[in-house]
């Protein structure tokens, strides 16, 4: 089961204070020793530093910044032909739930693109499962 608040669907990031679309880009994240800030402690529900030695972590950020809107950890899974939606996560300053003051609207929709991404790049066309 996939649980997940998916706020809107947009064509990029959505400014939640002017409404402005934000162009983006997908940033794979190699370095454990780089997670280590990413955990619960910090919003971010788990310790995505131990995510990295079984799943591919993929961040998505705004365009020409490293400042990470969310992330999703994947795994290829060549028995079922799918991708395995490990862990998917908006920032905290994007999480309707942790912030009164939401950045950016879309974080959600983008996370699921970019595994859907994955899943084609695996050639399993697009199936994905969590």
């Amino acid at each position: 089961m996939i649980n997940v608040i998916i706020d809107e669907f947009t064509p990029c990031l959505k400014d939640a204070k002017t409404g402005e679309l934000v162009q983006t880009e997908v940033i794979r994240i190699k370095r454990k020793t780089f997670l280590r800030k990413y955990n619960r402690k910090t919003g971010w529900y788990i310790n995505w530093a131990s995510l990295i030695t079984e799943n591919e972590i993929y961040a998505l950020v705004v365009e020409g910044s490293v400042d990470i809107q969310g992330l999703v950890a994947v795994a290829p899974d060549k028995n079922t032909n799918a991708l395995y939606i490990t862990w998917m996560c908006a920032s905290p300053d994007n999480n309707k739930l942790l912030s009164e003051d939401v950045k950016y609207f879309g974080v959600g929709g983008h996370l699921f693109a970019i595994a859907a991404q994955k899943s084609l790049e695996y050639g399993f066309g697009g199936f994905m499962y969590g």
